[in-house]
């Protein structure tokens, strides 16, 4: 009888037994491992995190503004001595607010009105448009002075936020748009009030001062581009309209209807768009950066 061939080791045996340093062979496994290469865990492949949402202009989606144009109705605001005839100060805030609104909205911000038409909302009741979805209220209004001389030489343009007047002026523009009240049914059972007795009346509306002065600051740089007249600067008052805002808010006094030069700029169509380019614009910047300094407070920086 032949004897059978001897039977051939196999690859599992030999390597180990000549490459012992290298390979091992596992049974359970029914294979053989390099010992050489570390036992590490093959990676799970990750997804990268989804880029943000960002309109053309850097801005999240989501952001609203209230506009707020001055006066309507029964309440005409300022009679307008240098307007044409017919026109007031409750017809260009309305004018300029609508255009307000279509730029704003074009930058991709939701806009709330207070009014879109010539109607009256009490002083009270306009600040509360801007509730706590909203990011920031905007008043618009018409400067005037009493006549005495020299008062058809003033002119230009100016931002209030809401705190004490710190200047006579200040005080009196406040006044003035405050006697908007007499138009209101029950106003003087309510009371018109004066002084501080209105204003800064909880720590919230304090929280918002720095924010409220910071988008008064934009309006003024962003005017100071189209507005023929003098920029005033960044004032603060007790205007009742801003009482009842739960956010940041301002209110900007467009221009003085006692000046010539301002009246035939206020009611002219295509000043009354540049204003509201400028102030939409203004409106985006202040939304960028209160973006920011909100991301920074955020990720544990200091606002």
């Amino acid at each position: 009888m032949q004897a059978s061939p001897p039977a051939c080791p196999e690859l599992s045996q030999v390597l180990p037994a000549s490459l012992g340093q290298r390979y091992r062979y596992d049974r359970r496994q029914a294979r053989l491992i390099d010992v050489t290469v570390p036992n590490r865990p093959v990676p799970t492949p990750t997804r990268a995190p989804a880029k943000e949402t960002r309109l053309p202009n850097g801005l999240r989606p989501g952001h609203i503004v209230t506009i707020d144009p001055g006066h309507g109705g029964v309440d005409p605001g300022n009679p307008g001595v240098f307007f044409p005839r017919g026109t007031r100060e409750k017809d260009v805030t309305l004018q300029v607010g609508l255009l307000l609104r279509d730029e704003v909205k074009r930058r991709g911000v939701g806009v709330t009105m207070t009014r879109t038409s010539d109607t009256l909302i009490a002083l009270g009741d306009r600040g509360r448009y801007c509730t706590e979805a909203c990011d920031l209220f905007v008043s618009l209004h018409v400067n005037s002075l009493a006549r005495r001389p020299g008062y058809t030489d003033i002119r230009g343009f100016e931002t209030y936020f809401l705190a004490e007047a710190r200047t006579e002026d200040a005080a009196r523009v406040a006044q003035m748009e405050n006697e908007a009240l007499r138009f209101e049914a029950g106003a003087a059972e309510r009371g018109a009030g004066g002084g501080l007795d209105f204003i800064v009346k909880d720590l919230q509306l304090n929280e918002h001062l720095r924010e409220s002065a910071r988008a008064a600051d934009l309006v003024q740089r962003n005017l100071k581009t189209v507005h023929l007249g003098d920029s005033r600067g960044v004032k603060q008052a007790g205007f009742m309209v801003l009482t009842t805002a739960r956010r940041p808010a301002i209110l900007v006094e467009l221009g003085y209807s006692t000046n010539p030069e301002d009246g035939r700029f206020l009611t002219t169509h295509a000043s009354q768009k540049a204003m509201a380019y400028a102030l939409a614009d203004a409106v985006v910047e202040y939304l960028l950066d209160y973006e920011r300094k909100t991301t920074s407070t955020d990720s544990g920086g200091t606002r």
